[in-house]
């Protein structure tokens, strides 16, 4: 337990409780899900040029809808103090990522038109490896809560009355 102590913070960015930062992970899921339902809709007017793939909107839908889902029952498990849906929600953000960063973007995108120059593909890349930390480290808040509300001695500050 010492070991796993060290790793997990029982604050989310040091300075807001882990409660209010699984509050913050859920919007930032479920505003990314939103933003990919709009560019599912650009992804229709995109598809009419013809270089697109006929799957890519399928995924978009069933990933715009894994996300949205996930948000909820985060941001259920927050309320009603069931922790064990947090598990539910890190399967299904896994899954995300994986089939965001690795299906969709190694695969699909690899075949963007915009990609004519080293500048803009090296902003692509930048800007996946910048949400890829940001997914990684709301990964690791959500586990910080459950860890925190499940050992909640382990991260009881010591008492006064018990000096030696």
């Amino acid at each position: 337990m010492p070991l796993a102590k060290k790793f997990i913070q029982p604050k989310c960015c040091f300075c807001i409780s882990l409660t209010s930062g699984c509050i913050i992970v859920s919007f930032y899921t479920l505003f990314f899900g939103f933003l990919n339902a709009g560019i599912l809709v650009d992804d229709v007017l995109y598809k009419k040029t013809g270089k697109t793939d006929p799957w890519t909107k399928w995924f978009n839908i069933c990933h715009v809808a894994l996300n949205i889902l996930s948000a909820v029952i985060l941001l259920l498990s927050i309320v009603t103090k069931y922790v064990y849906f947090v598990f539910v929600w890190m399967a299904m953000f896994i899954l995300h990522m994986i089939a965001y960063y690795i299906a969709f973007h190694a695969i699909v995108n690899v075949r963007m038109p915009f990609f004519n120059s080293p500048v803009t593909g090296s902003i692509y890349v930048l800007f996946m490896c910048l949400t890829l930390a940001i997914d990684i480290f709301c990964v690791y808040t959500v586990y910080c809560y459950y860890f925190v509300t499940t050992h909640p001695k382990d991260f009881r500050p010591p008492c006064a009355d018990n000096k030696l």
